[in-house]
């Protein structure tokens, strides 16, 4: 069986694809899944290196699932405010660097749900550096049709 994928699509130029991790965070990929197609604006990080990301309203009753403060370049994370119980700000980010997630706070737990493989690291970077460097821009992000179901995974 193929592995489901998601694609992010940039504005500005450059796409890539990201493999789901379905047997490490299955409740995170089904809910963003179930948000796609998502049609958004992407930003750069302010506090956790080379990350760029975007907000989205997905679900608030997600539970941390395979997380971490530590990531890798390739690594596509979905975080919320954990500590609210409403009203949490949620997001989700792609690295193209190895950092530590965190804000003004301290550290930040994340659920990372997807990796892009390395072949498309170059990709990242260059598109990462865009943002950093000349601002937001859109971003779409869709499932990837590879005839495979979730779950048949």
């Amino acid at each position: 069986m193929s592995t489901p994928q998601i694609q992010f699509h940039f504005e500005h130029g450059g796409e890539f694809v990201a493999n789901l991790l379905v047997d490490k965070a299955p409740e995170t990929v089904r809910a963003i899944l179930d948000a796609l197609p998502i049609e958004t604006t992407v930003y750069h990080s302010r506090w956790s290196g080379r990350e760029v990301n975007f907000p989205v309203s997905i679900d608030s009753s997600l539970v941390r699932e395979n997380d971490t403060t530590i990531v890798n370049t390739g690594d596509v994370i979905y975080w919320k405010e954990w500590e609210k119980k409403t009203g949490a700000a949620e997001a989700v980010a792609v690295y193209y660097g190895a950092e530590v997630t965190r804000d003004h706070r301290g550290y930040l737990p994340v659920n990372v749900f997807a990796r892009i493989p390395p072949d498309q690291w170059a990709r990242i970077e260059e598109v990462g550096i865009r943002i950093w460097q000349q601002g937001a821009e859109r971003i779409t992000v869709t499932r990837v049709s590879n005839g495979s179901d979730l779950e048949e995974e």
